[in-house]
């Protein structure tokens, strides 16, 4: 609780290496996030943005992980007490990347917009809001519950806060709010983890594994198991001084640590149990891949455009020259305005994407150097350039895996305009 350190040099220099922890942390995160598969030019809404904020959170729980388990491990092994005093810096440090990942989403993705914070778009011809992401806006709304708990606890970890709380005071409010925050970030890291990443209908994008979830889920169990074996340590203590240790009594106690245990095991055991029976790709492809000897379709359309509709959403697709010098563009627009759109033209190798920014415009940026191939496109439009193919102009029910899908195919092999490809004069695209 009270540290009891005067000297302004030691705090500053317990500071200092934990300021240096924490960015290495961050960095170290990043560049493995970086490079964890995902392409931005096949999914630029996974640009470089994604891995900077998610280095932020994970380097946070790493620092809020060994304040949590201090305590607990130097009630089992005598040594570890000599770290203890070092739980502040780390409750301050998990405070400050905690507020870094807070502000890295507000500026990154939520571009300033409290509606797109919480999964909500607005959309000028209707005049009203419509839930667009939200799986987004749980997450969100669990870091602002966080919010306040965090703040809090940085706040009062001095000694002066110690002295005008009271001890007793001081440590119902720092062991409540802790924990509360260590459980909400589990579930939070839960739904990221395991939930976001899953190839899943209608469009089957595929994600590469992220390698820290395992480890998440195994630090939250190290923490409670440690804490549960504390605990009962101490009980047993308590009661051999008055012999009351029996055989009952320690089962009693074993009975107790598993059940507080048992929440984390819960959590990992059913991400495992699902992880390792969840369809990893499209069964389409996978049907090609088991059964190689399944015929590619013979004809598929070079140049056309369709609207394919799916839940609200309608995505224009322009494709032109496919197999020559392929072009296409993509706009997904809901309530006919348009929230996204990918431009690719083979001339100049460049793909420029448009999200939605913080007003009612969308924001552009390009990724230069990109081939037919780096952003799968001829595995990407296959489906459609066969259904351009196969059911002509007009509107079509087209059987796919996971039911019907409803197109309006509205050109097929006929010239489309250059215009079609160009980006708007004022959109001023930034590099990605």
């Amino acid at each position: 609780m009270r540290i009891g350190i005067t000297s302004k040099k030691t705090l500053l220099l317990r500071h200092l290496r934990m300021a240096g922890l924490s960015a290495l942390l961050v960095y170290l995160f990043y560049s493995s996030y970086s490079a964890w598969g995902v392409q931005p030019a096949l999914w630029p809404d996974w640009g470089e943005d994604h891995p900077f904020w998610r280095a932020w959170a994970h380097a946070a729980f790493v620092l809020l992980f060994f304040a949590l388990i201090l305590a607990p491990a130097s009630t089992l092994w005598k040594p570890v007490q000599r770290f203890l005093p070092w739980r502040r810096e780390l409750g301050i440090w998990f405070a400050v990347l905690a507020l870094g990942h807070g502000y890295a989403i507000w500026d990154r993705w939520a571009r300033w917009d409290v509606g797109t914070l919480f999964g909500f778009q607005y959309v000028e011809e209707l005049g009203s809001y419509i839930l667009a992401r939200p799986e987004v806006g749980i997450m969100n709304m669990m870091g602002l519950v966080m919010l306040p708990m965090i703040m809090l606890l940085a706040v009062t970890s001095s000694d002066r806060a110690v002295s005008f709380l009271g001890g007793s005071s001081w440590k119902w409010i720092h062991r409540s709010l802790v924990h509360a925050i260590f459980y909400i970030a589990m579930l939070r890291g839960v739904l990221y983890f395991f939930y976001f990443f899953q190839t899943t209908p209608p469009d089957w994008r595929v994600y590469p594994p992220i390698w820290f979830m395992y480890v998440f889920l195994g630090m939250g169990v190290v923490v409670v198991s440690l804490q549960g074996a504390a605990f009962a340590k101490t009980v047993l203590q308590r009661r051999s001084q008055r012999q009351e240790n029996g055989i009952l009594a320690i089962l009693a106690m074993s009975g107790v640590v598993a059940m507080f245990v048992a929440p984390m095991a819960l959590m990992l055991g059913t991400v495992a149990y699902f992880d390792s029976r969840l369809l990893k790709e499209n069964p389409t492809l996978a049907g090609q891949a088991q059964a190689p000897q399944a015929p590619v379709p013979d004809e598929y359309a070079q140049s056309f455009e369709m609207v394919i509709h799916v839940d609200g959403q309608d995505s224009r697709l322009w494709v032109r020259d496919l197999d020559d010098a392929p072009s296409f563009r993509l706009t997904a627009e809901v309530g006919g305005a348009p929230v996204s759109e990918q431009i690719y033209r083979f001339s100049d190798r460049t793909l420029y994407v448009a999200e939605q920014g913080p007003g009612p415009d969308l924001t552009w940026s390009r990724t230069e150097d990109v081939d037919p191939e780096d952003i799968g496109l001829p595995q990407m439009i296959l489906e459609p350039a066969a259904w351009a193919a196969q059911y002509g102009p007009g509107e079509h029910r087209i059987p796919v895996a996971e039911g019907e899908l409803q197109v309006t195919i509205h050109s097929v092999d006929e010239p489309i305009a250059d215009a079609v490809f160009e980006i708007p004069e004022d959109a001023d695209p930034v590099p990605r």
